[in-house]
């Protein structure tokens, strides 16, 4: 039977470090300096490890901004589903309650026109998207003007 610790992939091991480094409650200049002390070490130079680290740092940050635009765009498409729920619902209540005058069933027609802008929001909205998709830059162009205003 094998160890444990022979089983963990790298993203557990560096989670496990990560916490090990945590409980010692070392700085931050410490902790670097451990780092470039391993990566002397492992004959990595330190150039690499700076560029490894800004690698990372962009990384984390674009990870961030999607997490930030996903969760943006998931409230919009509540938001949406909410004001559809609310007046459709009126819409079926006000069909039936003119029912017995115009003796039309009306109210099928707006739940299923809305519905299929419903449905493609939620499509756009819940489906995968990475770093060059075009509605996501478009939102960051927009963040940025904003945030310049």
């Amino acid at each position: 039977m094998r160890n444990r610790v022979e089983q963990h992939d790298d993203d557990e091991l560096s989670e496990i470090l990560k916490l090990a480094l945590r409980k010692e409650s070392a700085t931050t200049a410490d902790l670097r300096q451990r780092l470039l002390a391993a990566a002397d070490e492992l004959g990595i130079g330190h150039e690499s490890v700076a560029q490894a680290e800004a690698e990372y740092r962009q990384e984390a940050s674009r990870k961030q901004e999607l997490a930030l635009y996903k969760k943006e765009s998931r409230n919009s498409l509540r938001l949406h589903f909410g004001i559809y729920a609310i007046i459709n619902a009126s819409m079926v209540g006000l069909n039936l309650m003119t029912l017995l005058e115009d003796k039309t069933i009306w109210f099928p027609y707006v739940l299923l026109a809305w519905g299929m802008g419903l449905a493609i929001h939620a499509f756009i909205t819940l489906r995968e998207i990475d770093w060059d998709d075009e509605e996501f830059q478009k939102w960051r162009v927009k963040r940025a003007e904003e945030r310049q205003s």
